[in-house]
């Protein structure tokens, strides 16, 4: 068994320092693999735009059945490509409202004192239904204890 403070310290060192050099290499070769990808994932995106508009404006000479049997790609892929650079890229455009949505918008909101008196709490608050501003009246029997 060991004792001694020192001891201890230095075998917890030397794990912490194996374990130290295997996460910054970890995070190294992470960190170098993230931006290979970023930098191939940009040059694949400018590539498909070429492709795309390439297909598209080749589509008065060659049709795609023919293009792809005369360059050995599948009609499929030259399909995906054509159809991509007819696509308009951006945002969609919203929509315009409704007359609807417009006369909902229009109509001035009922203020916070007319909101608190519902059909519901007018009725109870009125004199012919019986129904009073004690909140015992409203409040469940109590359980007996015996």
């Amino acid at each position: 068994m060991v004792n001694s403070h020192d001891e201890i310290a230095r075998r917890l060192d030397e794990v912490d320092a194996a374990r130290t050099a295997r996460r910054a290499e970890a995070a190294t070769t992470i960190g170098e693999l993230a931006r290979r990808h970023s930098t191939v994932s940009g040059q694949l995106a400018d590539l498909e735009r070429e492709l795309s508009t390439a297909v598209a404006s080749a589509a008065d000479v060659i049709d795609i059945a023919e293009l792809a049997q005369v360059i050995d790609v599948p009609a499929a892929d030259l399909t995906r490509w054509k159809e991509k650079a007819a696509k308009p890229r951006g945002r969609p455009r919203k929509r315009p409202a409704t007359e609807n949505a417009r006369a909902r918008r229009s109509r001035p909101r009922p203020s916070h004192t007319e909101a608190a008196s519902t059909p519901q709490t007018a009725a109870l608050d009125s004199p012919d239904s019986g129904g009073s501003d004690d909140m015992s009246a409203a409040s469940p029997p109590a359980a007996s204890t015996g």
